[in-house]
């Protein structure tokens, strides 16, 4: 009997199916929606039927888990559904069976993350007017959401006034249209107008508004809401404002969006906040598309489907398919979690490790030939075979390495004839080649990182990414001249923007071994861009700092793994050794260190040093310490101690009260910071980049907004006045360091199970 393809298809069940509920509407019924383009697809109310894979959607999670056949793999999307940390280990025998917790607000990962794999994943843009540019400035401002959200705003209401009329859409007793603002215990003098919530009216008001807001509270459901109503508001190009302790304000920095704040009217409905709101309503409408969403759905439920097939040893294909079918595809199964079988095979693990790098100089010129060289080292420690390749190329002032390079090199030296990305290559691959290692690891080498993948391709790669490498051709950061603001971010980059990049290109300057670099490896030409993304589609893995910076990789379908920079355990002792303090620091007054380039504009030391001007008209119980040179003036509070070599900067944070870390650039992951949590120091750093993944706000430090200057009085006020909480944080620090950070940590959490996934996988693919 033959099979139709469709026939074919894993069999999805999504529930439990609450109509009318936004959570099943959102991520229950248009994910179903989307999934059935790829597989069948089957809702349930009360019990999972028999299936291939089932996606439990907030509720009923203990009920559906216990009357579940274990041998289902499962993905849990819990979204707002727990009421605090404790109900979350109540569920915690049953977390552990599932194969992946897909989460809606990454700061419920620490959470999850001791029972499951975790993904993030944004909702998709669902209620937004479907308004092209614009929008009605003098318009009301609208609020939407469940009448149990109202409170907050409510209790903030009657204490701020607001500049305009007030539009409330929520859900009302007893099928009412619309109640009078008393009956909800609002007592503002603001005209206030509430009706029932309906999809066609949100689309209408959202339309004849001119601004949003929305105000959040403290419990622990409200703190760990998605933002969800903030993506709609902003896809409906209405200008938001919320309260900035609120996790969504938090999660739309990361993303390089700064929300304004209702008590700041001025701003809010400035033309030149409209503008940023638009331009950020533009990025949100095409990055989470309920398409795009979809996909990411998809990839990971593919991923669990794999991972479940190769623990049983047979691929996964509906339950009447013939065993003879089953064989014949065998060779197709793609491995991606073999865990259980690692430890049960460890004579399988790789062995032979090559390091490859095209920036590298040592002294280190930067963070990283400071990775790529630990990397190296660490790994050498942790028993594999390693050797690292590198050009030199002394036009460049690339290669420029001296005897004090601490790790094993192979050297390819090139003249200005051979300097040629043909020739690059072929170097490359020969030298490899020769070692004939079991898997590559591709560091530092911006855009010429797809060329020697493409020359590796007979090895595993592994595409080790610093920053946003490969995603932004112009400086790896996706920052742009502003002559406004001197620098703005991109929402795009040449994965997905290929023809925005290049026009970047043609409009941008940058540095000349930028260019140069960019023109060896034909940036901007067709030809390159299928080579990017055919290396990173092709890639054993991409290896990233933070989560926020997967997403834009995995856009592509590319597997993805957040893999955090190791750090030197031995370079910051703990307990903290006793030696003298510095003389430049004063142990009578709060010491604030910067361990940065003051004259590089993205490390933000022009932001920090005006905040402590203003502070230091009242007060002068602090000083900045800062490691660089002085310049021909410089302000009292400031003791500027020159550079500091690797070996020499730990002693600075030990003796320091806290660190900050101002940066205006969205950094993949501030080792300053991690070196600060090291040494047992407080963190105090910009909400941006992969900071927030570093420093917890409230756990180790404190997090301000990028570039607000006001922002930054108050919260070094803040840290001043609190040195008891500063010892606190420090201490929360080094704990977080030891668990996420070392070398050991992340090679044993990290390194070593993509590194045995490598083998396995080989064996099981060319199995007879």
């Amino acid at each position: 009997m033959g099979f139709l393809m469709s026939d074919l298809r894993p069999t999805i069940a999504i529930g439990p199916r609450y109509s009318g509920i936004g959570s099943w509407e959102w991520v229950g019924q248009d994910m179903a929606n989307e999934l059935e383009k790829h597989f069948r697809i089957e809702i349930f109310s009360d019990r999972i039927p028999d299936c291939d894979l089932a996606i439990i959607v907030k509720y009923d999670f203990s009920q559906i888990m216990q009357s579940t056949d274990p041998m289902i793999p499962v993905i849990y999307c819990p979204i707002d559904g727990y009421g605090s940390s404790s109900d979350i280990d109540r569920d915690g025998p049953l977390l552990f069976r599932c194969q992946r917790i897909i989460l809606h607000s990454e700061s419920l990962r620490k959470y999850f993350l001791p029972y499951a794999s975790v993904e993030f994943i944004d909702h998709h843009v669902k209620f937004y007017s479907s308004q092209s540019s614009g929008v009605n400035k003098e318009g009301p401002i609208l609020w939407t959401g469940l009448r149990s959200n109202l409170p907050p705003l409510i209790e903030w209401l009657n204490l701020n006034p607001l500049p305009r009329d007030l539009w409330i859409l929520t859900n009302l007793d007893g099928g009412q249209e619309s109640v009078a603002p008393s009956s909800l215990g609002i007592t503002s003098a603001n005209n206030i107008r509430i009706e029932a919530w309906s999809p066609t009216k949100h689309f209408e008001w959202a339309t004849q508004s001119g601004a949003a807001i929305d105000i959040k509270g403290d419990d622990f459901r409200s703190r760990h809401k998605p933002p969800t109503k903030a993506f709609d508001s902003l896809a409906s190009f209405l200008p938001l404002a919320m309260n900035q302790d609120s996790n969504s304000v938090k999660h739309l920095a990361k993303l390089g969006f700064d929300v304004a704040t209702p008590e700041d009217s001025d701003y809010w409905f400035s033309d030149e906040y409209r503008e940023e709101a638009q331009r950020f309503g533009i990025t949100i409408r095409e990055l989470n598309s309920q398409e795009r969403v979809g996909m990411r759905f998809k990839q990971i439920i593919d991923e669990v489907i794999d991972e479940s097939n190769t623990r049983s040893i047979q691929v996964l294909l509906p339950k009447n398919l013939q065993v003879n079918q089953i064989q014949d595809q065998r060779t197709e199964i793609a491995v991606d979690n073999l865990d259980l079988q690692v430890n049960q095979n460890p004579t399988d693990a790789v062995k032979k490790v090559a390091v490859v790098s095209f920036l590298y100089n040592w002294p280190s010129t930067g963070g990283g030939n400071i990775h790529t060289t630990e990397l190296v080292r660490f790994l050498g420690e942790a028993g594999y075979e390693v050797l690292h390749f590198y050009p030199r190329f002394d036009p460049w002032n690339i290669g420029q390495v001296n005897d004090t390079s601490p790790i094993e090199s192979e050297c390819l030296e090139f003249s200005s004839d051979e300097w040629r990305a043909d020739l690059i290559r072929q170097r490359f691959q020969k030298a490899v080649v020769q070692f004939d290692p079991d898997c590559v690891i591709i560091t530092d080498s911006w855009n010429f990182k797809p060329h020697l993948a493409d020359a590796l391709k007979e090895y595993p790669c592994f595409l080790r990414m610093q920053a946003h490498e490969l995603l932004c051709p112009l400086n790896n950061l996706r920052l742009l001249p502003s002559r406004e603001f001197g620098l703005s971010l991109c929402p795009h980059n040449q994965l997905q923007h290929p023809s925005v990049c290049f026009d970047c290109l043609t409009r941008n300057g940058s540095g000349q071994l930028h260019q140069l670099e960019r023109q060896l490896s034909a940036v901007g030409s067709d030809e390159y861009h299928d080579l990017l993304c055919r290396s990173i589609l092709d890639a054993e893995a991409v290896l990233v700092l933070n989560p926020t910076l997967a997403e834009s990789y995995r856009a592509i379908g590319a597997s993805v793994e957040v893999v955090t920079w190791g750090m030197d355990q031995a370079r910051f002792p703990w307990p903290l050794p006793e030696e003298q303090t510095p003389a430049e620091i004063n142990p009578d007054k709060t010491s604030i260190l910067f361990a940065g380039l003051t004259e590089e504009p993205i490390k933000g030391y022009a932001v920090l040093l005006s905040a402590c001007r203003h502070l230091w008209q009242e007060r002068q119980d602090f000083e900045l310490i800062v490691t660089s040179d002085a310049p021909q003036q410089s302000d009292p509070f400031v003791h500027y101690i020159g550079w500091k070599s690797q070996e020499e900067l730990p002693v600075w944070f030990r003796h320091a009260d806290i660190c900050a870390v101002p940066t205006i650039a969205p950094d993949g992951l501030s080792r300053t910071s991690v070196e600060a949590m090291a040494s047992g120091v407080s963190v105090i750093a910009s909400q941006i980049g992969g900071l927030p993944y570093t420093v917890e706000e409230g756990v180790n430090g404190w997090l301000c907004r990028p570039g607000d200057v006001a922002d930054w009085i108050n919260q070094l006020r803040n840290v001043m006045d609190q040195p008891d909480q500063r010892k606190k944080y420090g201490q929360a620090g080094r704990k977080i360091f030891e668990e996420r950070f070392t070398w050991k940590t992340v090679i044993e959490n990290s390194y070593r199970p993509l590194f045995n996934k490598v083998k396995l996988k080989q064996r099981v693919i060319n199995a007879p």
